[in-house]
């Protein structure tokens, strides 16, 4: 791998929308590395086909777009020095759109050929309509073209995000540039960049992403922290976990990514610590996005995951806590089950919810805090149960109910 860039993931989710509606993921991404004469060049590429009836092929037009856009790339980079960043440039500006565009048409009439309706539809490109972003990484420099709705990000070494390539908006009836249009490639030019890489340049890392992730993201700025905050996933499991929440939480576009790094350098004052997460990601949650909801998670205490359960389902909070009576009466006769419940190796995290809230309010929804001050209050002014008839200390927790 080129030694100024490392960690490459790509990596697409079905939206959430279309996982209930049984369609296919209509994204697709890649990232490769890719051997020249004169070193390796790193790909990374996203696509997003259109959907709908229209264009009921495109999600194999955009996995062709991504199989096409390293077949180009590949051949160029067998035949073109990387010391070389002005022919780099040069073919990006004008050749490449070109020849993707006329490789991506034989790729998909190659397709259709292939499909059962062929015998009885015209051919038409718009069935498999799709966006393309690509990013060139190169030890002494960095590119990026394509068409359509994608967005390209920067990561400095203070882990803040900067929006580098976005389409411009358009004054005609398509909401989009597509590969299923005629080609234009002043459609192409304004997302066609390209810069070397000084050894005092700040890039940390670039992610390529379809637009069903921003459209997650309630603000660019959302957006852009959350980039800042995916470059640190290293575990493709965990980026696939991320993804399907945030298109759960957002849009329920398909979503994807192709990220990469470069080469680790030390860090500068500034740059947030491991320990600083947790401030971001409650900013995250708090903006409504997904990924930041589903890291916190991943960090929670069972009592805290037990809160998060009940208030997500308020007007279940007074029947699951009904069936604890004779828990907050136990409590307040044998104090020290208080202590018991809480323990780490406690298997009744709502008992253990309980009896924190014994002292006063706890993290949790008004509506949470409500019930638990109005089931202590209760359980102070009726008599105490018979002796043997509490066995909750020590009984499993009761989950909520599912709506």
């Amino acid at each position: 791998m080129s030694p100024r860039w490392q960690h490459l993931q790509a990596c697409s989710v079905i939206g959430a929308a279309h996982r209930r509606q049984q369609k296919p993921c209509q994204d697709a991404s890649l990232s490769v590395e890719l051997k020249g004469r004169d070193g390796s060049l790193q790909l990374l590429v996203v696509a997003d086909g259109h959907g709908g009836h229209r264009y009921r092929l495109s999600h194999r037009g955009s996995a062709l777009a991504c199989q096409v856009s390293q077949e180009v790339v590949e051949q160029w980079l067998a035949c073109t020095p990387l010391a070389d960043p002005e022919r780099w440039r040069q073919w990006l500006k004008q050749e490449l759109p070109t020849t993707i565009h006329q490789r991506w048409l034989t790729a998909i009439t190659a397709d259709w050929a292939l499909q059962p309706q062929a015998e009885h539809e015209p051919f038409s490109p718009l069935l498999y309509g799709s966006t393309l972003g690509l990013v060139l990484l190169a030890p002494q420099w960095w590119g990026c073209t394509g068409i359509g709705d994608w967005d390209l990000s920067a990561i400095d070494q203070q882990g803040q995000a900067a929006l580098l390539s976005e389409e411009r908006e358009h004054s005609d009836s398509e909401a989009t540039g597509s590969l299923c249009q005629e080609l234009d490639q002043q459609l192409w030019l304004p997302r066609t960049q390209l810069h070397p890489l000084e050894p005092q340049t700040d890039l940390q890392a670039l992610v390529l992403s379809t637009d069903g992730v921003r459209k997650s993201c309630a603000t660019d700025a959302d957006y852009l922290q959350l980039c800042a905050a995916l470059v640190d996933l290293r575990d493709r499991q965990e980026l696939e976990e991320g993804l399907a929440h945030i298109t759960q939480a957002g849009s329920g576009d398909d979503v994807s990514l192709a990220m990469a790094h470069r080469a680790a350098r030390p860090r500068r004052s500034g740059v947030l610590p491991a320990g600083s997460w947790r401030w971001l990601l409650l900013l995250l949650a708090a903006s409504g996005i997904g990924l930041g909801a589903w890291l916190i998670t991943r960090q929670e205490t069972p009592l805290q995951a037990q809160a998060r359960q009940l208030c997500a389902n308020p007007e279940q909070i007074q029947s699951n806590l009904n069936q604890r009576r004779a828990q907050f009466k136990a409590l307040l006769e044998q104090p020290q089950l208080a202590s018991q419940l809480q323990q780490p190796t406690s298997t009744d995290p709502l008992g253990a919810l309980i009896a924190a809230s014994q002292s006063g309010p706890i993290p949790g929804c008004a509506a949470l805090n409500a019930e638990l001050s109005r089931q202590w209050q209760r359980a102070r002014t009726t008599a105490a149960p018979a002796k043997g008839k509490m066995p909750a200390a020590a009984a499993p927790a009761a989950a909520p109910k599912n709506p």
